[in-house]
């Protein structure tokens, strides 16, 4: 497609300055996290669901949207799509949590360092698309990194994946429908709500109990809401003020951050051999880039 027909957006000081500002929040969610590895894994996603659905249905409320409403008439088979989204989401975001109230930081950093990756690779398989000579490189060079973790460790990687693949999977899914990030998200977690509150209902948990509910604990766990939704507004608004390629290499920014406060804050090990892991997906990146480049006015 040739830029007669394909519009593209210039990089403003602003977006960029929207763009960091996003992904350095996303980045420095594990401080978040960490305050809340006293509480269930499940309870802690419960609570960003119900939360998140909250301030939604102000956003929603307040700004009137209401067209994600006939776009479901229209076609009712995407509200299944979006469910099927709510529990990647919901998986991605269970893992995440589980990684850093175990000190498993690193692997998570790892997870979202192959996601680029792995999209490339669904790409192919679902989408149909042709992968140029540099992509076919950096997707090798992450299955050999993942290998290379399995062969080294005796084991999968699995938090990695699931990180990686729920969220490349989501990101297929999203290409499915025609809700845009915000609507979109109110749905997913309207659709997961219910499961959420059955499960607070039965569990044995803290926040399970009308107690809680009555303490101050309670607004540790509401800052859930507000904090997912902040980056995803600020990263909506650099969409568009922002260009594809520079985004995409900002979007690098999140996982490095991790990786930094895995390794100099909650001091992680890290050795030769995750050297070597890490090595190869920062490798495998920078071939992708380099693709990139070469190809962004294509």
């Amino acid at each position: 497609m040739n830029n007669a027909t394909k519009p593209t957006i210039a990089t403003t000081p602003k977006g960029l300055m929207t763009a960091i500002l996003a992904f350095l929040i996303w980045g420095n969610f594990p401080f978040y996290f960490k305050l809340l590895d006293g509480y269930h894994a499940v309870e802690v996603i419960v609570h960003r669901v119900v939360w998140t659905f909250v301030v939604l249905s102000f956003v929603i409320i307040i700004g009137k949207r209401v067209a994600w409403l006939t776009q479901i008439r229209q076609n009712p088979k995407w509200l299944g799509l979006t469910f099927v989204s709510a529990l990647l989401i919901g998986t991605n975001w269970l893992t995440y949590v589980w990684a850093v109230a175990n000190d498993r930081v690193l692997e998570a950093s790892l997870g979202y360092f192959i996601n680029p990756l792995m999209g490339v690779g669904l790409s192919l398989i679902f989408f149909k698309e042709r992968l140029r000579p540099l992509q076919k490189i950096a997707v090798v060079l992450a299955v050999l990194a993942v290998g290379i973790q399995v062969v080294l460790f005796g084991g999968v990687p699995w938090v990695s994946l699931i990180l990686a693949l729920s969220f490349a999977f989501y990101g297929v899914l999203q290409r499915q429908t025609p809700f845009n990030a915000i609507d979109g998200l109110f749905i997913e977690t309207a659709l997961l709500l219910p499961l959420c509150l059955i499960w607070l209902g039965g569990a044995n948990v803290v926040s399970a109990k009308l107690a809680f509910w009555l303490s101050g604990e309670v607004w540790l766990l509401s800052l859930a809401g507000p904090i997912t939704l902040m980056p995803l507004l600020l990263y909506n608004q650099s969409a568009k003020l922002v260009s594809f390629n520079t985004l995409s290499f900002l979007g690098y920014l999140t996982p490095s951050i991790v990786f930094m406060i895995a390794v100099f804050y909650y001091h992680e090990p890290m050795n030769l051999e995750h050297l070597a892991v890490f090595g190869l997906i920062w490798l495998g990146l920078l071939v992708y880039s380099m693709d990139m480049l070469s190809h962004r006015n294509s």
